[in-house]
């Protein structure tokens, strides 16, 4: 008898746990949208010569900032006719940001279609997440986000969403599925949502981290 009330007592435990488990959840659920398929991204901007030449002079490492009008490097250019002399020409920086990937080598032929050099504003960096088309109709613009980010698992940031894609991640695929077979199977659409962010909070941030996102209903 004292083992039968052991077993119904502890099943009664599992009970009221996965009935408190399953009230949590769906409180969380019903005030939030969560989603792991989201990544900090900033607007990468491509640097390349003013013409085809000869990269004589860099000034910028990968990881250094410059502002709006710096000079950036110098190409030497050779004009088409033989009797004219080379010209030195300036690469200026149309806009401030950092360096973060450099292709170039010192006296190496560059052009206007070959990108130098990689760069990007480290203070305007945003989150990109992908939402399931089930979810979407509860997102919009100015809700709350709270971020937690891979690489500072201790360390939680606020944003708010900026902007709702205005299609499918599919339907931006330079290859789109097609279905020839005549078996149809759907699939969950995602679409892509960008979210600003309130503080770094001093953490260095940089494109292509991994995070996770909480937005308010």
């Amino acid at each position: 008898m004292k083992k039968k009330v052991i077993i119904l007592v502890v099943i009664a435990l599992i009970l009221l746990g996965g009935g408190a488990g399953g009230t949590y959840y769906y409180a969380i659920a019903s005030k939030y949208i969560n989603t792991e398929d989201a990544r900090i991204q900033g607007d990468l901007r491509a640097i390349g010569a003013p013409g085809a030449g000869k990269l004589i002079e860099w000034n910028y490492k990968e990881g250094d900032s410059f502002n709006k009008g710096d000079v950036l490097g110098l190409v030497e250019t050779t004009p088409a006719h033989g009797n004219t002399p080379a010209v030195t020409q300036e690469i200026i920086a149309a806009e401030e940001g950092t360096i973060i990937q450099f292709n170039g080598i010192k006296d190496q032929m560059v052009s206007p279609s070959s990108a130098i050099a990689m760069s990007a504003n480290l203070d305007q960096l945003y989150v990109s997440a992908n939402l399931q088309e089930t979810e979407i109709a509860d997102v919009k613009v100015g809700s709350k986000v709270t971020i937690k980010i891979d690489a500072y698992p201790n360390t939680t940031i606020t944003g708010h969403v900026e902007r709702l894609g205005l299609g499918t991640n599919s339907s931006f695929s330079l290859l789109p599925t097609s279905n020839t077979t005549g078996n149809f199977t759907k699939v969950i659409q995602r679409i892509p949502v960008k979210i600003s962010l309130d503080d770094h909070k001093g953490l260095r941030l940089v494109p292509g981290l991994n995070v996770t996102v909480k937005i308010e209903k």
